[in-house]
This record gives structure tokens, sequence and C-alpha cells, in this order.
């Protein structure tokens, strides 16, 4: 354990400990070479014997510490000091997000979504470098005094990795994601699940679900339905909602595939949250399942489950289509695998992965004996295959000399390759024709796509048999060219010359430099296909325009353009702008911002005018506010500019008058709310005294006062 006063390299001065979890203890710490405060954060001694632990921690903070990104807690330096091993940090200064959620009890909903999208943000950066963090949670989340969200404790949680892939679960169970509960290997829609179950939490104070125990837990993300939000906050709006039940899906494929997705949808969400309503891929998906099954004769397990054999499914349907059938067998046999499949569905979520292996073993065996017995001579042995114990070899039999059945080309999983085909029908005294070579994305090259006759058909021996052979899907691999980073005209220039189309999308990026690729889709394309690439327009930040004496029409036509959400927050008299006209803009003109975020601002009422030598309604307060409420540890290092109004309702209007004009304070400050006489509006007798945080727009206390009629 580290004391105060204690050197790390001779240059970190340990100050004192600020944290510790169940892996590694944090202690602040100054670096006297930068002259800066760090965090320290120590692997603790119980885990430093072990070398496989202490060099997969390392490399993955050393992973981490690549990212540069204002979301995600920056890594400095990894070191080893004999047994010792340890991670100098960004140091925030802040609360978690878990304590201000206790805190507050829950969030409202546009401060829910500007979390969410910071958070979002952080952790697309990390999947940008193939760095899952499988333990997201509001207690990793970190909101610093200046309101900037960081992720935290990237690398701890990915450093026990190998214990997934043994199928072992990690991360806080209240928000693990279904396939991290039962073992499986995770990538970022995982990290998605836990930031839906975390935006849950916001919006209403409370998990989704909770039980005596971590298993009961686990088993409710496998198997409950995650309830609306609405039933616990119904000012939640459906846009929002939405975007968390997607989030939360149980099945990876029917969440948001990547966290850009989900700070798209919050976007807009924030723009207009109760007005939009989305549709994001998981509501499309629970749609589908929730329709009956089209087909006659296929049960409703049958449809869900008939992903399980795309190639054998595909190689079927082109059968059909080209004149080639099969067998009621075929679709009979079909039908009983795909019913075993939607069992083991269940079976997977509640007993988990190794019982289910054994399980699918025993099933199979089971569906392949079944077969074998509801066979009717559609069935021919396979070389090598023991001839006396077929029941085709009974119905071959009863076949005229001369004549022979046709044999399943089409087997599974996979269907037989060319040369397979040819040596079996050989045997059976058949020829085989390639009719044709196709393109296919389920069936490898090489391999039988269909075959003329359905299995069991009766021929003549020395029958011609046309067969379809894949030559693979024919799809372009782009990952080889590796276009990510790269000059976006340079890209272009490479697709081009491999005969596609090629289409551009900017996006603004704070980590990929301007002109440069951040991604591009698809992956694999064919010749011809359109590819899009998506070209960094540079950080998200934009410079404010300062609007301040124009009119509201003006200014907001001036912030859009430059990427920010605008609104009037109020009204207030002003002795410097004319009535109508903006004035006090809650993001300094000409200072850069968040594009995205909400830049409000006031609109004057003119100034005030004052009667001499008639009625006057005045007011006194005598309060003090502590700024440490609000801003917590390290509130000395750092400032905020705030603003003491007071608001009144006048003749249906909501009017606001500066006590005190805004200005800067230092975040340990008692702030004095001291006023022997304020002077309201005619007639009004009450008002609301308002002590509010500027940087934030966050009204910080406020203080109900009565009006008294006062003759000069």
């Amino acid at each position: 354990m580290l004391k105060p006063g204690m050197y790390l390299q001779e240059r970190y001065e340990i100050i004192e400990k600020i944290g510790s979890g169940g892996m590694a203890d944090v202690y602040k710490a100054k670096c006297h070479t930068l002259n800066r405060l760090v965090a320290v954060k120590v692997l603790k001694k119980e885990l430093s014997g072990n070398e496989e632990f202490v060099s997969r921690f390392k490399l993955e903070a050393q992973a981490v510490a690549r990212i540069s990104h204002p979301n995600i807690v920056n890594i400095f330096d990894v070191v080893d000091e004999g047994d010792t091993h340890y991670i100098i940090m960004e140091l925030i200064e802040g609360i978690t997000l878990k304590s201000y959620i206790a805190k507050k009890g829950f969030l409202e909903v546009k401060e829910t979504i500007g979390i969410a999208i910071q958070m979002a943000q952080g952790i697309s950066a990390a999947h940008q470098q193939n760095i899952i963090h499988r333990d997201i949670k509001p207690q990793n989340i970190i909101i610093s005094m200046d309101g900037k969200v960081k992720v935290a404790d990237f690398g701890i949680a990915g450093a026990a990795s190998p214990s997934s892939r043994e199928g072992k679960a990690i991360g806080s169970v209240h928000y693990i994601s279904p396939e991290q509960a039962t073992g499986k290997m995770v990538d970022a829609r995982s990290d998605i699940y836990s930031l839906g179950i975390t935006m849950f939490e916001m919006v209403t104070g409370r998990l989704p679900f909770d039980g005596e125990n971590t298993v009961t837990v686990a088993m409710a993300h496998l198997k409950d339905p995650i309830a609306s939000p609405k039933d616990s906050n119904p000012d939640i709006p459906e846009s929002l909602e939405e975007i968390i039940l997607t989030c939360t899906e149980k099945r990876p494929e029917d969440r948001y595939q990547t966290a850009e997705e989900v700070i798209t949808d919050l976007r807009k969400a924030l723009i207009d949250p109760y007005g939009l309503h989305l549709d994001p891929p998981g509501n499309k998906n629970r749609l589908q399942k929730e329709e009956p099954a089209k087909d006659e004769g296929r049960s409703e397990a049958g449809e869900e489950s008939a992903l399980e054999y795309p190639a054998q499914e595909k190689a079927a349907e082109g059968a059909e289509g080209h004149g080639f059938g099969h067998t009621d067998y075929d679709r009979h046999q079909r039908g009983r695998q795909l019913d075993i499949t939607h069992q083991l569905e269940r079976i997977f979520a509640v007993a988990g992965v190794a019982a289910a292996i054994i399980i699918v073993a025993v099933l199979l065996i089971m569906a392949v004996r079944l077969g074998r017995i509801f066979l009717s001579g559609a069935s021919h042995v396979r070389p090598g295959e023991s001839q006396a114990s077929s029941v085709a070899e009974v119905t071959t039999a009863a076949i005229a000399e001369g004549q022979v059945s046709m044999p399943n080309l089409l087997t599974k999983p996979l269907p037989m390759t060319e040369k397979e085909a040819r040596e079996l029908l050989e045997e059976c005294g058949l020829n085989m024709v390639v009719s044709s070579v196709e393109n296919s994305n389920e069936i490898p090259i090489g391999y039988i796509m269909a075959q003329e006759y359905p299995e069991g058909t009766v021929l003549e021996k020395n029958t011609t048999v046309n067969v379809k052979v894949s030559k693979g899907s024919g799809n372009i691999d782009l990952t080889v060219l590796e276009l990510t980073g790269m000059d976006g005209e340079t890209a272009k220039k490479l697709l081009t010359e491999r005969n596609l189309v090629v289409t551009v999308a900017d996006e603004f990026h704070n980590t990929v430099p301007l002109g440069r690729v951040i991604r591009y889709e698809p992956e694999s394309p064919r010749e011809g296909e359109t590819v899009t690439l998506f070209i960094s327009k540079g950080p998200a930040q934009a410079i404010v325009p300062d609007v301040t004496e124009l009119l509201p029409e003006e200014a907001d036509a001036l912030l859009l353009a430059a990427g920010f959400i605008p609104g009037a927050i109020g009204e207030a008299y002003s002795d410097t702008v004319e009535a109508g006209r903006v004035f006090n803009q809650t993001a300094p003109g000409g200072l850069p911002y968040q594009r995205g975020l909400p830049v409000q601002y006031y609109i004057s009422l003119g100034a005030e005018e004052t009667m001499i030598g008639t009625s006057h309604y005045v007011a006194s307060i005598d309060k003090q506010y502590d700024l440490r409420m609000d801003l917590g540890p390290g509130s000395s290092t750092t400032s905020i500019q705030i603003v003491i109004r007071l608001r009144q309702e006048v003749n249906g209007r909501t009017v606001l008058r500066n006590l005190v004009e805004p200005r800067t304070v230092v975040g340990d400050s008692v702030i004095p709310i001291s006023f022997p006489r304020i002077e309201g509006a005619d007639g009004v007798e009450e008002g609301m005294v308002e002590l509010v945080d500027l940087d934030r727009n966050q009204v910080l206390a406020s203080y109900p006062v009565s009006f008294f009629k006062t003759e000069d």
C-alpha cells in the first residue's frame, strides 16, 4: 500500500488514496516532471504474482493508451517497479454517474441523452481500436466538474477476457449482457447492451433486473423481458424508450450494431424528444419476431430457427427455382430439425453452454436415426458407409434391373464437393454434368448448389444428371486494402480500380484527421456494387457564433448552421439590448463548443422602466449557497460562471431580471444571496430568486420571495 509522500519513478509523488476496487487501488499524485496532477492505479499485490494476468493487464492498458478522446480517461504510462504494476492516468475531479443518479433520484430526459451521447462517443472511439470495455456501468462513468463525461476503467475488465473464453462470465451482473452471462465471446454489441441498462437507470432511478443473488439477476438478463422505462417514468418520450429497448435486446443481432448508430438516434431524440418517432434496427426485428409464420405447414419455431441451416435452405430454394425439386421427406425432416433447434435455444439460455452442447449431440443423433427410420427409398449410401445397416439397400433391391435411385448431393451441414458428387454418381451408374457455376453467399466455392433430380427419384442407369456448382460469393474483400485512416481520394481511387461505385459521406470525428476514412460499407461488395466511404470532417466541435443583438429567428438560423441546437429560455430586462433581440447566450460566442448540444439565449424586454414617486413592489432575501454541494471533491481546482436572477410571471410571460450580472467564481465558494431590497414587477406579489450555473445552464438553487407594495 502506497502512502502520502512516497515517490514512484522519482517523479510521481503520492498525495492521497482516492479509490479502491477488486483489482486495483487508485491514488492522487503529482507529476513533478510535468507539474500536473495525475491518478495512479496500482494493481493489487494478490494479483501481481499471476504473470499471465499481469501481461494481459499491461497489454490492454497499452492498447487503451493509444486512444486520445475527450470522453475517455486518458492513460499516460504503464509502469513496472519490481512486483508493483501501475498505470498513470488522467486525474478527473468529479463524481461518478452512479453517485449523481443517487443524488438526483433520476435524470431528466435531455440530461440523460446528453450524458449517453458522450458515453457512446467514448465507447465508439474504443471500439474503433478493437477494444471492448466489458464493464460499462454508472460506477465506471465519471462526470467532471466542467460537465464532461468520461468512460473509465478500460483495460481492467479487458484484462480478464481470457476467463470469458473459458466459459466464465465477467462484468457487473446488473449491467451484464446475456452473452456475457453465459460466458460466450463478446463484441461491441455487449457494451451497447450495458449502455442501454445504464440509460434505463438514468431515466428511472432503478435497475431493470434485481434479485436476491447474482445468479438470479444473471438469469433475468437471459430470459426476462425488460420492463418499459415509461412504467417507472411516464415522462420518458417514445424515442428515448425505443433507443433503450433496442440497446437491451436479448440477441446481439437485434440491437444497434455500432455505438455510432446509437449516437445518431440519440441526437435525433435530443433535437425533438417528444415529437420524433425513431425506427431503430431492434424495433423492426421485434415486429418480425412477433409476426405469425406465413408458410403453411411450418411452425413459428421453424420460421425462427431457419437461420440455423442457411446453406441447405438456400440450396433447396435454388433447386426449386430452376426446376429441381425436393421430396416430402426433405420438408418433413427439415421441420423436425428446426423444431429441435428451437428447443435448443431455450436450453442454451437456461442450462448454459456446456450442458447444451451435450444435449445438442444427443438430439442430433436422435434426429439422424429418426430420419433413417422415416426414409422411404430416398437415400443412397455414401462410399465407405455400411450397406448392411442402410434402409436404402432394401429400397434399391426393389428397383427394377437397370434402374437406380438418385442420391442426395445436398447433404448437411454442407453439400458435397464437385469431386465427391461425381464419384458417388459414377458409383451409382449415373453421369454428372455441371450445367452452371454461380455465385452463392451461403455455399462455399466448389460445392454443389442444386441437383436436377430430387433425392429418391428412380432413374435409368447412365442417365445424365445436371448439377449447379458454387463459385463462392464473388465478393471483394476490402479489409486487405486497409482503407480505414487512408486519405479519402486514395481510397476512392483504389475502389474505382476494382470496378466498384464509390459514394462519399462526411462525418465529424474527434480522432480521425480531416479528409481521412473513418469507415466504409460494405466490407465485401461484389463488382459493380456501391461502397460508401465515410470521410472525417474533423473534430465534432465548432466555434459558437455570437448571436447577441440579433432577432431570435436570425440567431436560430446561425446556431443551426454551426451544428448547435438553438432556443430561447426566457425574457429579461436589459439596459443595453433592444427589446425583442437576443442577449446573454449560454455558450459564449467565439469559443469552441461540442456540436449537437444546446446553445440557448434570453430575449431582451428592453430597459426596465422606473416610476419616481409612485408605489413599488419590493422583497428581500438573506441566504447563502455552498458550491461544493454540487461540484463535490476537487471543487477548489475548478471554476464556473454563475448569475443570480429574479424570475416572475408577468401577464402570462416569464420575465427574468439579473440581480447579479454573470461572473466567474471558484468552485469551493460560498455564494451570498443577500438582497435587502429587490424591486419586482408592478402588481406581482411572488417570485423566485435563482442561482444559475451558466456553463451547464442549470439552476443550482431557487428561493421563493414575496413582494409587498410600498409608497415612496
